[in-house]
């Protein structure tokens, strides 16, 4: 194995921790921590507090996978085994990252007005109800669609190497 080799390994390696990491959080989140909290009075605290701590985890999580990634991403399209298929899923797989990186940090900027008037909250005076769209949005924000997007960026990890493997079989 070379020095090389070793290298990639390791980049490797710090891409799926930081990945686990930051969507295996969001899922824990989703699935445990916010339905406990509602449960237990005076709970918000705690929960925001946990928010701000995890934010921090998930800031250093997109800084490793940003620069892992540029660097996984630029050793295989250089490769000669790489197709016009593996470069659509990478294509999506990065979009669908980028999207997860501007909801992450969109939440520290505070909730888009949308996002506000679909939680009842008054913007400029205006208290509107509502609508069916917003609860979807407000539904999807946030927590909800960075632990779905990161489930479908994980599944495109996948088809990634397989078009990968399955190239570099019929090369051989």
């Amino acid at each position: 194995m070379s020095a090389g080799d070793v290298f990639l390994m390791v980049v490797r390696w710090l891409h799926h921790v930081a990945a686990v990491v930051w969507v295996g959080g969001s899922i824990f989140y989703l699935l445990v921590l916010r339905p406990a909290a509602r449960k237990e009075p005076g709970a918000g605290t705690l929960q925001r507090r946990v928010g701000l701590e995890f934010q921090a985890v998930v800031d250093t999580a997109i800084f490793v996978l940003v620069i892992t990634g540029g660097v996984l991403a630029f050793d295989k399209l250089t490769s000669k085994y790489v197709g016009a298929a593996y470069f659509s899923v990478l294509g999506i797989k990065i979009a669908l990252s980028a999207w997860m990186f501007i909801l992450a940090h969109s939440r520290l900027r505070g909730r888009h007005a949308l996002l506000q008037r679909a939680e009842g909250r008054a913007i400029g005076g205006d208290a509107q109800a509502p609508g069916s769209l917003q609860r979807f949005l407000a539904a999807m924000a946030w927590a909800n669609l960075i632990a779905i997007l990161g489930i479908i960026v994980f599944l495109l990890s996948d088809l990634l190497r397989a078009l990968y493997e399955g190239a570099l079989k019929d090369a051989l």
